[in-house]
């Protein structure tokens, strides 16, 4: 399978193919480094109770030839008095928050099937998420010991700071990438 061979396209978070993306996000991060069994159950209700109703929010799928589900992505506008914003922010301070975060669109999580990894999923999955938005910024944060890192670099995005979200919890990268 390479990039060519999937198809990208938005979806409603319910119904199966939504629950093909949360499997394919629960294959991903059940393996190492992450090794999170139960991420899929905590990401579905995430989406389902807080994220769907966010500003700008898009869910992305990306199916294979054979219409099987291999990839997913989404995010919306970030905004004062969102958890993940308002940490990054109180982190990075105010001359970097005002100039990254003051209008940014938060790709909040990406996930490609283990056997689709290394073939353009993520990066169609990404650029088809930031296609078309009129945000002047978009932002995230991946994990240190993870390599999607080098597949955000590889799309523009600088990195801003490193920080842990939790006491004694894992580093993660933020990056940035300006759309406009």
């Amino acid at each position: 399978m390479t990039a060519t061979t999937i198809r990208i396209r938005a979806i409603e978070p319910h119904g199966p193919l939504f629950e093909g993306a949360i499997a394919v996000y629960g294959d991903a991060f059940a393996a190492p480094p992450y090794s999170d069994l139960d991420r899929g159950r905590e990401v579905r209700a995430r989406i389902r109770d807080t994220h769907r109703y966010r500003k700008g929010f898009r869910f992305l799928i990306a199916e294979s030839a054979d219409g099987e589900v291999c990839g997913m992505a989404y995010g919306y506008h970030g905004e004062d008095g969102q958890w993940w914003h308002d940490a990054v922010v109180r982190w990075v301070g105010p001359r970097v928050a005002a100039d990254w975060l003051s209008d940014a669109y938060e790709v909040v999580e990406v996930a490609v099937a283990p056997a689709a990894q290394g073939r353009g999923v993520g990066s169609a999955l990404v650029n088809a998420l930031l296609d078309g938005l009129t945000e002047r910024t978009a932002v995230l944060s991946t994990r240190t010991d993870s390599r999607a890192h080098e597949l955000y670099a590889r799309l523009g995005f600088e990195y801003l700071a490193e920080m842990t979200f939790t006491a004694g919890g894992w580093p993660f990268y933020i990056m940035g990438r300006r759309l406009r």
